[in-house]
């Protein structure tokens, strides 16, 4: 792959509460934080989310820390109060709270009547994203079909497609909902009957998400950063979760947090890192 990786190697926060000082050395696949309720873990994530969003320090978290910087494997750095100049990265955020829209009216004329929900509004956005990413698809067999790629090429194009069909349909085998791999936006076939992706439960909806937004991401190099994923997720999903991740994209880089043991159970154990253990510094009160 010709395209650099462009991973987090350390985020260091400064006054986490006014009293933590704390460092975080990432891995550049899987990374896990883990603690206690109110250990802070949650507001490590999001405050990273925000930095990442805004390339500068965003002025309404200066009241939970004084200064996160991050740095960037390739030499990069975001730097509290600065002017940063980086080279692109992508990020992907899930907010997996189902949540009532506060400006649910404006948000259900734009979406026909069907966003009801934050995580409503998120599939909504995702419709869009995934049609995209099928006409990219597309193209690309077209370009290769008016040349002369040897049919692996091909296959190899739309083989994480189809990776991730099979997947839905392992995943959703219980209630018999399968994927309609013939539409060109994402919606589901109970028997005969169309289901919308508006029409899922709130773990399936989550978990459609997820897994989604990583297919879409064409196996690029990217950050992904997860607050609590396991919330509404079954027990079996949960389990599953980071597999199936790298599976649809192994080029990902993954931030999250988590309270479920069930989430690094299977071979993630070494993934994980305690809030106790990243900070450096506490300041006397």
């Amino acid at each position: 792959m010709s395209e650099n990786h462009n991973y987090i190697k350390t985020v260091a926060i400064k006054g986490l509460w006014g009293r933590y000082d704390l460092e975080w050395h990432l891995n550049p696949d899987v990374n896990i934080l883990s603690g206690i309720n109110g250990s802070g873990k949650s507001t490590v994530i999001r405050s990273l989310v925000k930095i990442l969003r805004s390339k500068q320090f965003p002025a309404h978290i200066r009241g939970v820390i004084e200064e996160i910087d991050v740095i960037f494997e390739n030499g990069d750095m975001l730097i509290s109060g600065n002017g940063n100049k980086l080279s692109d990265y992508r990020i992907d955020v899930i907010s997996t709270f189902d949540n009532r829209m506060k400006e649910l009216e404006a948000m259900q004329k734009l979406s026909d009547g069907l966003v009801r929900t934050e995580l409503d509004w998120e599939l909504y956005m995702l419709q869009r994203r995934y049609m995209s990413y099928q006409l990219e698809q597309s193209r690309k067999v077209i370009r290769l079909l008016r040349g002369t790629a040897p049919q692996e090429e091909i296959d190899e194009i739309t083989g994480q497609r189809t990776v991730f069909f099979d997947m839905m349909d392992r995943l959703f085998a219980r209630t018999g909902t399968i994927i309609n791999r013939e539409s060109d936006e994402l919606c589901f076939l109970k028997g005969s009957k169309k289901i919308s992706v508006y029409m899922l439960s709130s773990g399936e909806k989550q978990l459609l998400l997820i897994l989604a937004m990583v297919l879409t991401q064409d196996c690029k190099p990217y950050i992904l950063l997860m607050d609590e994923p396991e919330i509404s997720l079954h027990f079996d999903w949960q389990g599953s979760l980071i597999e199936n991740i790298r599976t649809l994209n192994p080029n990902v880089q993954l931030i999250m947090s988590t309270h479920s043991p069930a989430v690094i159970m299977n071979g993630w154990l070494g993934h994980v890192t305690e809030m106790s253990d990243i900070v450096i510094k506490e300041r006397e009160e």
